[in-house]
């Protein structure tokens, strides 16, 4: 039996010193964090509060080398620190049923004629059977995949019978792909029969998507423990709760502040925290309230293709650059959107600006930071970044990269993919998923704009000294995203109403 315990506690509260100072000897863990950058900061803070050795997955040569040496760490018992980059080795390890050691139960002898018999009372023990998996802050169980196209999947691996699609829409694969991978085959995706062997492939409608978190890690450990914030908000919360359903050896445990503590905390930032709009943005300021600027994700990446629109924006933007930022260092101004807007390049690449950063003056020149390893390909990657606004993608969690930031723009209407309700058993109309909906967009908000500066100081759960909390002024122009955040600091709870309708 597993047993999976959800620590949801407020940002900048101390979550990563727990992990630290919470690892006993004489047990094993596997360590997950969303960054290569804080792994070590894990192996450091370990052996200095808890007196407790992380090994640090490495890669001596390009290609897999760091994939293996993960695997060669758990199988000579080591504990380990990683990213959620190496996930999936970890979850094809842990769906293969035979891999580890073979336990003997005490009084058994492996000789003699009666091996076959004897053979019943003993059982592999997995290699992952005895770890404790710790994950800091929550990670996206889903993605979409987008290496196989849904109209090559249907003919090229269902049709040819390589696969097979569950009732409840899990992809697994069949001897005969097993047998193809077995020999080498590059003709199908190595890489999806990696995730379908792993389970953590789905078929949901005209969609293909992965569980980022395969579901065997959580059935093989047997213990897990994530650490995170306003968790009803998050897909992993409601997706372990499914989970659970189907596979009853497994519990789920969630554990949180007092409300009077939590309100506390909400106090405390709210005293530190300026929201406001951006002129030209906000519905409430445009004459005809049926042009307002759409936020959401497919007006950014299509809607905003009108260039009447794009250019509305831009101006918005531009006007708000000379008069509000006029005196900010545009370094200490962190701003979200849809990433093709903002960045045209790659990851790695030089940035360039893209229609909405260019048109608004605030992307400032390229400048290299710093080279970095990367753990997949074993190569050497430049880090780029910028002399104007500091991009931090909506999905950043877990860094303190951009702290030193006291001006934050989220240019983002939140709302999660209806598909990814369906697949958690929501009807999309349902009350359900419309209070779900308005909890993933405050959470996302709220995860984000912990990046900032804000996360500095204040109340929180360590036993350093108090020191008032660092200020941070948010321009948030959608209605219901600034209601929303509005709502939670007042009362702690998920409502889109504005105050004074409320009132």
């Amino acid at each position: 039996m597993t047993h999976i315990k959800i620590v949801d506690l407020p940002c900048g509260w101390g979550k990563s010193g727990q992990i630290m100072k919470n690892l006993k000897k004489g047990q094993k863990y596997i360590v997950v964090t969303p960054y290569l950058s804080e792994v070590q900061r894990f192996v450091d803070g370990a052996r200095e509060y808890s007196g407790f050795e992380l090994a640090k997955p490495i890669a001596k040569k390009p290609g897999k080398g760091k994939l293996d040496h993960i695997e060669k760490l758990l199988r000579a018992g080591r504990s380990v620190a990683t990213t959620q980059t190496l996930f999936y080795k970890l979850g094809t390890l842990a769906a293969n049923r035979l891999e580890g050691t073979l336990h003997v139960p005490e009084g058994v002898e492996l000789s003699g004629m009666h091996l076959f018999e004897q053979a019943r009372a003993m059982k592999f023990k997995h290699v992952l059977d005895d770890y404790n998996l710790v994950v800091d802050e929550v990670i996206e169980p889903f993605s979409v995949e987008k290496d196989v196209r849904r109209v090559d999947f249907d003919e090229d691996y269902i049709a040819d019978g390589l696969v097979k699609v569950h009732d409840t829409g899990l992809v697994s694969p069949t001897e005969k792909w097993t047998q193809k991978y077995d020999n080498g085959s590059k003709t199908y995706s190595r890489s999806l029969y990696e995730k379908a062997q792993s389970g953590a492939l789905w078929k949901l409608g005209d969609k293909l998507f992965v569980t980022t978190v395969p579901i065997e890690l959580f059935t093989r450990p047997k213990t897990v423990t994530i650490y995170t914030y306003l968790s009803e908000g998050s897909f992993l919360l409601h997706f372990l709760r499914k989970l659970q359903k189907d596979r009853p050896e497994i519990t789920l445990e969630l554990s949180k502040l007092p409300k009077e503590r939590e309100a506390e905390w909400l106090a405390d930032v709210a005293s530190s925290l300026t929201i406001k709009s951006i002129e030209g943005l906000d519905r409430q300021r445009v004459r005809n309230r049926d042009e307002c600027v759409k936020l959401n994700y497919s007006a950014q990446l299509s809607g905003w293709n009108n260039k009447k629109t794009l250019a509305r924006v831009v101006k918005a933007l531009k006007h708000f650059r000379y008069n509000e930022l006029k005196n900010v260092d545009l370094r200490t101004v962190m701003l979200t959107c849809v990433q093709e807007r903002w960045i045209k390049s790659k990851s790695g690449e030089m940035p360039k600006a893209g229609s909405l950063a260019r048109g608004a003056r605030m992307f400032g020149r390229a400048t290299k930071t710093a080279e970095s390893w990367d753990e997949v390909t074993g190569r050497s990657v430049s880090e780029w970044g910028t002399t104007g606004v500091q991009f931090v993608p909506n999905k950043t969690r877990g860094t303190n990269k951009h702290s030193h930031c006291n001006t934050a723009m989220y240019l983002y209407d939140q709302n999660p993919d209806p598909q990814m309700l369906t697949f958690l058993g929501m009807d999309r109309d349902s009350r359900e998923a419309r209070d779900f909906c308005d909890a993933y967009a405050l959470t996302e908000l709220v995860q984000w704009l912990f990046r900032s500066a804000i996360r500095k100081g204040g109340i929180n759960g360590t036993v350093r000294k108090y020191r008032p909390r660092e200020p941070v002024t948010l321009y948030v122009p959608n209605e219901r995203m600034r209601n929303l955040l509005l709502n939670w600091l007042a009362t702690g709870e998920v409502s889109k109403i504005s105050l004074q309708e409320a009132a």
